[in-house]
């Protein structure tokens, strides 16, 4: 060891007291970091659900006008407790939000650790408390995973319930034939709860009952029956608990997937974006090395990303097999299945490349603790008499690193939120009566209640006219909008070739200033002329 188990551990402890000291600046700073430390774009789309959810005007968006679906249930409804304890106040709302994603990834964190654990121990490796820590604060320091789990969406909530589900599933399979109606119950419903914190669990829900019935048949020779009534509990308690969402979506926008889903992949060309597979998932094996942009398409890189990543699954899952216990196989496998259908979906079949770092962040536990596993792996075949040496080096590296990345991020010249430009223009040129239109609509529409969204992502009318005609101009000039402010792109909207059905003799291109990245139209209109 390069430091005592001891003192490695403390140091640990410390370097996860560091993390919640950052999550927990913007609470000590007050606006405007409050406001734009760690809120995105789609995370203000929730938190303006959830908002008037609490001031009663049900799931909406656009001062309560337009219904939608498009949102995360479980994390807009624990969301909407903060404006509930304030009367919908946006600022102090926003002190409730911060505690809520705090106490998601405190969840996570020691659910992350009781995970790594549990695996660490069924491989019958030493030092399992001091190995398990590392795991859980690399993923909790990570300063990719630690935006995403603060980013005002439920990446920290469906981390959380996915560790949980595996944790519980263990349990379930541990006890085997003991195994009893309630275990298997709560893994059913916890199972739904997963469902409802992000509806991609389905393919997790799946993964878990497909790997138990194979345990049920394979290893605990159970008849197909038998098998069957084993699992019709767990299951119907899993229907049972994501039903009322299900029913929510088909029955009032016709169709189980919210409207959020579609709107992302309508220009999704598959496997145009598999390349960053490899860089993305890259970022959850070594969570302390964010890929720059400028290396994500480059097929050096990415290839190095992949053989690297390749390789020490490779290792890990050796590890796994040769281990021989059935919790860590079950588990693993699960989780692998999980994995391997989460990153195809995303990675191949959906858009939004941008967002494939978060959609793929649930992943981070199983990999993280694949690069710890291959660390101690190699350095017990490199270094016998001092086997430890390259995983402690590994984990107190990747720790340093982390805070010093995190510690950039509070510097100038860091990223902001990019949309203040947008709210300040509106605040100081619209009008109050006037509606505003935009394709990015999340921190807008937060601040702005008469705000329409265009992309689609919660507004089903703008999401129709995208399918329908490719474009929402139509729609745009048949509706209440006055003003189109959005980033710089948005003045070309009067250039399009569909403008000329009408949208260009509606409206006209006021301001469009690349340096501050802002673009606005303004419909004509006798109450604008100078």
């Amino acid at each position: 060891m390069i430091v005592p188990s001891a003192l490695m551990l403390r140091l640990v402890l410390v370097a996860i007291l560091g993390g919640l000291a950052f999550r927990l600046l913007p609470l000590m700073l007050g606006m405007p970091a409050l406001a734009e430390m760690f809120l995105t774009e789609d995370g203000y789309l929730m938190l303006t659900v959830a908002r008037n959810m609490a001031i009663g005007l049900g799931m909406s968006v656009s001062e309560g006008t337009i219904a939608t679906n498009g949102v995360q249930p479980l994390a807009t409804f624990l969301f909407t407790i903060p404006y509930l304890a304030t009367g919908g106040d946006r600022v102090a709302g926003l002190v409730g939000v911060h505690l809520v994603l705090i106490a998601a990834t405190l969840g996570a964190l020691f659910a992350v650790r009781a995970f790594a654990a549990r695996i660490l121990r069924g491989m019958n490796l030493s030092d399992v408390v001091l190995w398990s820590w590392i795991v859980a604060a690399l993923w909790f320091l990570g300063p990719v995973l630690l935006r995403h789990s603060m980013n005002g969406l439920e990446t920290g909530l469906i981390t959380l319930m996915t560790v949980a589900v595996m944790l519980q599933f263990g349990r379930v399979i541990e006890k085997g034939p003991e195994a009893t109606l309630m275990d298997r119950l709560m893994l059913g419903l916890i199972c739904g709860i997963a469902f409802l914190a992000r509806i991609d669990a389905a393919i997790l829900c799946v993964a878990i009952f497909a790997v138990w019935a194979l345990d049920l048949l394979i290893r605990q020779r159970l008849s197909v029956g038998t098998v069957f009534v084993r699992l019709l509990v767990p299951g119907l308690a899993c229907l049972a608990v994501a039903a009322p969402w299900l029913l929510n979506n088909l029955l009032g926008f016709g169709s189980i997937m919210p409207v959020s889903g579609p709107a992302q992949s309508l220009d999704a060309t598959p496997g145009a974006h598999a390349p960053l597979i490899a860089s993305k998932t890259f970022e959850l094996f070594f969570p302390m090395l964010p890929v720059p942009n400028s290396l994500e398409w480059r097929p050096v890189a990415v290839a190095l990303f992949a053989g690297c990543g390749a390789t020490i699954f490779s290792i890990f899952l050796f590890r796994v097999i040769r281990s021989g216990h059935p919790v860590v196989r079950m588990v693993i496998l699960a989780y692998v299945l999980h994995a391997t259908a989460i990153i195809a979906y995303y990675g191949i079949f959906f858009g939004a490349p941008h967002f494939l770092s978060r959609y793929l962040a649930p992943l981070a536990p199983l990999l993280i603790l694949a690069s710890v596993v291959a660390a101690l792996e190699i350095g017990r075949w490199l270094m016998p008499k001092r086997q430890d040496l390259l995983a402690t080096a590994y984990g107190l590296g990747g720790l340093i690193v982390s805070g010093a990345l995190l510690i950039r991020l509070l510097l100038p010249g860091a990223p902001d939120q990019g949309h203040e430009q947008v709210i300040a223009w509106v605040e100081e040129n619209v009008p109050e009566e006037a509606w505003v239109g935009a394709i990015q609509t999340g921190t807008l529409g937060y601040w702005h209640d008469r705000t329409i969204n265009l992309d689609g992502k919660v507004n089903p009318d703008a999401l129709a006219a995208r399918i329908a005609e490719g474009h929402v101009l139509n729609y745009v000039t048949a509706s209440e909008i006055d003003y189109l402010a959005d980033w710089a792109g948005l003045g070309h909207w009067i250039d399009l070739p569909a403008a000329n059905d009408g949208f260009a003799e509606a409206f006209e291109l006021i301001l469009d200033d690349s340096d501050e990245n802002l673009a606005v139209l303004r419909r004509i209109d006798p109450r604008h002329e100078d």
